[in-house]
């Protein structure tokens, strides 16, 4: 087993369990209340957490660009193809980016993805949740770090999954593994 795959391990179980084994990564913990927020999705509507809630745990996916990030367009599409066995638990399947709604809208159809992608331009979503990277210029000025959040239906953040490097992310398994715990 690679050492980052036993990372994610400690990480996930860990946080589900209470005990939180990576306190140094950024944002919010698991056991606090998720930020509420009503973002522009791709498809041109608007999108509230408070509504998604009302049926079910929510997995918000924040990536760095939907646009020009090879990593989150690989996993958005990784997640559109596992998206039936992740909602298979209860659960609705939300992204989002710094990206602009027309930027979202193009990747929508460019990525064939069926599930919201939701435009946080301003990045006032991101620094809610406490992931903006800091350390990111240029054109990822805005960006956060990669991070997966579960928050159930009474809006507390019941996990909440990352990865070492923007170039790695929780798998699909991993996700589905949180959505057991909340059972």
């Amino acid at each position: 087993m690679r050492i980052p795959q036993i990372l994610r391990f400690v990480f996930l179980f860990g946080l589900v369990g209470g005990f939180c084994a990576a306190a140094e990564m950024p944002g919010l913990k698991v056991g606090d209340r998720a930020p509420e927020f009503t973002l522009a999705s791709g498809t041109g509507s608007e999108i509230s957490l408070a509504d998604l809630r009302k049926n079910g745990p929510v997995i918000l996916v924040f990536v760095r660009s939907a646009d020009w990030c090879p990593h989150c367009r690989r996993q958005l599409q990784g997640l559109e193809a596992d998206r039936a066995e992740l909602e298979a638990h209860g659960a609705q399947l939300v992204a989002l980016s710094y990206d602009s709604a027309a930027t979202q809208a193009q990747a929508v159809a460019k990525l064939g993805l069926t599930y919201p992608l939701l435009a946080d331009p301003g990045s006032k979503t991101i620094d809610a949740y406490g992931i903006r990277n800091h350390e990111a210029r240029g054109k990822g000025l805005g960006v956060p770090h990669p991070a997966i959040f579960v928050v159930d239906r009474t809006g507390v953040i019941r996990a909440k999954l990352m990865e070492e490097s923007y170039r790695d992310r929780p798998s699909s398994e991993a996700i589905q593994a949180a959505l057991t715990n909340l059972k």
